[in-house]
This record gives C-alpha cells, structure tokens and sequence, in this order.
C-alpha cells in the first residue's frame, strides 16, 4: 500500500482548511472527556485514548483535529489505520517523517494499535523531536499492557466512557442547562429520559436504536470482534467462547454479589480459569469488580464481590430481562465510580464512597418507607462522620438527615451525593 498517497487522501483539510466527521451520528457533542483531551494536548506527553469499542474515541481525537486546524490547518496531521492495510512499523515510521516534513506539530494515530511495536516508533520520535502524539486503539488492553511497558513516563492515559445522560441529551438536541430552572420545567422529561437511559446505556452509535438493533450492534460490532480478534490478539490462550460465556453468566448476577467457584461451575471450568476469564474481561474494560468495603485488604480478596457492566446497552443486550431495580444500581455505580459496597451478616449496603464519606442504597421503586433506610441507618450507627443517601425512582426529600434523591439527578450531576 502506497502510505503516502493514503495520507495525502486522509487530510484534506490541508488544502480545504475544514475537518470533517464522516462517522458522526447526530450533532457533535462537547464531551467531558475532551476537556482532559485539550489539556494534555497542551503537554508533550504521548495522549492516550482509551476505551471500549464504539465509545467515540475516534470523534473525540478529530474534535481535537478541528480545534488545532482551526489556528493552522498545516500543523495536524491524521491517520486512520485499520487491519487490512498490515501496516508495519517501518510504514508507520515513514508516515510520521512525512508528515514532520510537512511541517505538522501534532499527528493523531487512529486505530494505532493495528501496527506491531508503534510504541517503539513513537518512543523515538518522542525522544527526538517536539512531535506531539494523540493515540487511539479499540483494543484497549494493547494500548494498556504495551504502552505501559514501552512508553514508561511518556504517556498520558484519558479513559473515553460511553455517554453520560447529559451527553446522551446533548446528542438528542435536547442539553440540560443545569439550571434549576430548567430542572423544575423539565423534571418528568428528565425521569423519563433517565428510565430510557438506564435500559439502553451510552454507546453513541445507537443512543436513540430500539432494543433489539441495540443487542445486534452491540454483539456484532463490539462483543465478537473484541472476543474473537482483540483479546487473542493479545492473549493468544484466549477462549472467545467461554469469554463470551463468562459475561453472559456475569450478567446474571449484577446487583447482587458473586463467588468465583458458582461461576467456574456454571462454566464448566475450573476455580482459576474462571478467574482469567474475568480478569480479562476487566483489562477489556466491559465490567469491573466492586468490593466488600473492610479494613482488611485480605478479607477484601476473599469476601464476595460485585460485577458492574461498564454500560448498561451491554448489560441488557445480554439480559433482556433485566429489572429496572439491577439497571438502576449498575448506572448509580458507574456514574458516581463507586469501587465499594458494603456486607456484613446482618446487613448490606450497595455504593461506599469513602472518599467523601457517603453511604448510598439504591431504592428503585415506587414508595419509600423508613424501612428502606434500616441497612443504612445501621451503617452509619457504626461511623461516626459519615452521611447516607437513598437513590430513589421519584422521591425527593433533600432536607432528611438520610436525603432522599432520584437517579435521574444523580445521573446529570453526580456531585450531589457528595455534597454535604
């Protein structure tokens, strides 16, 4: 393949001084993560986009294309690799000479990690000139394990999420101001836009697909290739199938807690390959694992965990049948980053946020009784400093010594729960 010419046909922009989008779905939306992105762009440090598949990694980098192109169009340069082109590392060598010559101060790298040792290529350059280095790959655990290796002290690492409810209305042309003016005339569409956004989740593609297309893109376009091409790409004693059924088996059990040998059984595996499985399924950033809140590291390691799904399109793509009770405690976890839950023999509480000191129960339901705060009350009996909160459907009550919030404005400004 000619790399030159593929370049020169890859930024038009040099002659037409505008950037396109040919992938967008809907109006560009300003993400929360392109804030970072502008930020490191503003270092020399290698920046690294991180995520899952289909998470608009790759809108984010040419938002960013735009934003440098706007000053002068000459000094960005973008290149897009993908599979078919067996791109090799004297390839990707060569294109970033071209464009140094050309007079290009950034180069964006989409899709980098389809090229064998680029972290050798870009290491040298690095070290050789003031080239400043976007990067992006779908095959998060590539870009993890060998940029860590080779890239030591050279990269900076922003992690691009599915989108958030604000995002998600951002996209839909219908933003949320964060008024409360603007929360009190529209609180019912809120909810309802909340209910919808917890059963189908934030991958931008398909923010506004019905269930079932959802499902089809998501094990389609996400699920297999990451099963059947990254990860054994990457860890060749890799399993796709039994991967693909650690998940669906995973998704049994969110919003409650797991051992690891119930899993191995329903696998048909042992204890420890069923522990692969799920590391795996972590370093490929679909779930990740909440823990008991204790003292004890140890005790941490040995006590049941929780799964939360990184998005819930994910989640419901392979349970279908999920409540809206286990949707709704996946999306409290994931938008407050919650890495803690709490257990004990007498009681249970879902969200532990110990770096602001708040405890939380997820009450998705139509009425609220006192007996719904008991778990919490007994919690915060035994932590002197500590506050609790219930994450409730509709109910409202923030003046209550245990403040009563509805997810859907836990979902569009999460520091609520953090503020005393």
């Amino acid at each position: 393949m000619d790399f030159i010419t593929e370049a020169l046909r890859q930024n038009p922009h040099w002659e037409t001084t505008k950037v396109e989008f040919p992938r967008l779905s809907g109006p560009l939306v300003e993400r929360q993560a392109y804030g970072e992105l502008e930020a490191s762009w503003r270092t020399k440090f290698i920046t690294v986009l991180r995520g899952l598949r289909r998470t608009g990694k790759s809108v984010l980098a040419r938002q960013l294309m735009k934003t440098v192109a706007e000053r002068d169009p000459k000094k960005v340069a973008w290149f897009e690799f993908d599979r078919a082109m067996n791109a090799t590392p004297e390839d990707l060598d060569s294109l970033i000479r071209f464009f140094q010559g050309r007079g290009a101060k950034t180069v964006i790298l989409d899709e980098v990690a389809f090229v064998s040792h680029w972290q050798d290529i870009l290491k040298r350059h690095y070290d050789r000139s003031d080239l400043k280095f976007v990067v992006t790959g779908s095959s998060a655990i590539e870009l993890d394990q060998r940029t860590s290796e080779s890239l030591a002290g050279r990269f900076q690492t922003i992690r691009v999420s599915p989108f958030t409810l604000k995002e998600k209305l951002a996209q839909k042309g219908k933003p949320f101001t964060g008024s409360a003016l603007d929360e009190a005339n529209r609180a019912e569409d809120f909810f309802l836009e909340a209910e919808e956004y917890i059963k189908s989740g934030g991958l931008p593609e398909i923010a506004t697909a019905q269930q079932e297309a959802r499902a089809g893109y998501i094990n389609g376009t996400l699920l297999g290739p990451l099963f059947y091409k990254d990860l054994p790409a990457v860890f060749p004693e890799a399993n796709p199938d039994m991967l693909s059924k650690t998940l669906e088996v995973l998704s049994g059990t969110v919003a409650s807690t797991y051992q690891l040998q119930p899993i191995a059984e329903a696998l048909g595996c042992s204890h420890p390959t069923a522990g692969t499985n799920v590391a795996l399924l972590e370093k490929a950033l679909l779930v990740r694992t909440a823990v008991n809140f204790t003292p004890s590291k140890a005790k941490q390691r040995r006590t049941a965990k929780k799964i939360v799904f990184a998005d819930n399109g994910i989640l419901t793509a392979l349970r279908p049948d999920a409540g809206l009770g286990v949707l709704a405690e996946n999306a409290a976890l994931n938008v407050l980053g919650a890495n803690y839950f709490w257990r004990s023999p007498l009681a249970e509480v879902d969200i532990v946020l110990p770096s602001a000191k708040v405890a939380a129960e997820v009450k998705y339901q139509e009425h609220i009784t006192s007996s719904d705060e008991r778990n919490l009350r007994y919690y915060l009996e035994r932590r002197k400093g500590w506050r609790g909160c219930l994450v409730t459907k509709k109910d409202i009550d923030l003046s209550a010594d245990i403040p009563r919030i509805p997810l859907w404005k836990i979902l569009l400004q999460p520091e609520l729960i953090a503020k005393p």
